[in-house]
């Protein structure tokens, strides 16, 4: 069951509000999907100065948002009206807004993307690992908000046949683990927070338990990069390592999850619930 209009709308307006205050961006805005199914429309907005982009649609495949849509995965560019990883078609109300840094993320219900949540600069700089990783977590917040809205997510924490409320939210506690530890620094604290997701996993009834492969941290984390849209030598820089480790990395993921290609074990990662 899909989230209502009003509820859709109040977790994105709560969305866009936090990747404003919290990220950096200018402004943010929401694009949810039309009717058909192939199209987005922006109807939610934070910090917009013009009404240039309001009721915008936007096609799969085009543009920034279109492309997020059909690739279910975030996407940036760092110049719009000049990026050539993208086609052409929003440039003027794009340039009426005075847009140049922009970054789109996919919002997904229970078997679809809804929606994109954009963050964006005024200014032509580069859209950083911090705005990325904000504006992904904040979409990941929302998502569970639309879904809470339904009563779907306090059905998924903890299901009628389950133990308890410890053991059914373990899922929910790795998954919010696997994303607070690429952003520790002190070394010895992110090795003891890695040696507990190991061990969340490995309980019965945690995801481990009920036939889903395991993968490490490290894992998760080169191939979180990957779905941001990172190539293995930006990866490798992120994560402090060599290329030939973070393709060890990647080609154990791909193993693990019966994969033949980086795309395909990131649909795959998503699909089994990990915090991408």
């Amino acid at each position: 069951m899909a989230a209502t209009e009003d509820e859709w709308n109040g977790a994105v307006d709560s969305a866009l509000a936090r990747i404003v205050d919290e990220s950096g961006a200018d402004i943010a805005f929401g694009a949810r999907l039309a009717a058909d199914g192939r199209s987005l429309v922006m109807t939610r907005f934070r910090g917009a100065r013009t009404t240039a982009l309001r009721d915008l649609a936007v096609h799969s495949g085009t543009g920034l948002g279109g492309k997020a849509l059909v690739l279910d995965r975030p996407v940036a560019v760092d110049d719009y009206v000049r990026a050539r990883s993208i086609s052409h078609e929003y440039d003027r109300p794009v340039a009426r807004e005075g847009l140049h840094s922009i970054l789109a993320v996919p919002l997904r219900g229970s078997d679809r993307v809804t929606g994109v949540l954009y963050a964006a600069l005024r200014q032509r700089l580069p859209v950083g690992e911090r705005m990325l990783r904000q504006a992904v977590a904040v979409a990941r917040e929302a998502e569970r908000r639309m879904a809470a809205g339904r009563g779907g997510w306090v059905r998924a924490a903890w299901p009628e046949n389950a133990g308890g409320p410890g053991t059914a939210a373990l899922p929910e506690v790795r998954a919010e683990l696997g994303r607070i530890i690429p952003r520790v620094g002190d070394a010895d604290v992110r090795r003891e927070l890695e040696a507990l997701w190991d061990r969340i996993g490995a309980r019965p009834g945690a995801e481990a338990g009920q036939g889903r492969p395991a993968l490490s941290v490290r894992e998760c984390e080169a191939l979180g990069h990957v779905a941001a849209g990172l190539s293995n030598a930006q990866t490798a820089d992120r994560m402090g390592l060599t290329v030939g480790t973070v393709k060890a990395y990647l080609r154990s993921v791909m193993r693990k999850l019966d994969c033949h290609n980086r795309v395909a074990a990131v649909n795959a990662a998503r699909a089994l619930g990990y915090p991408l």
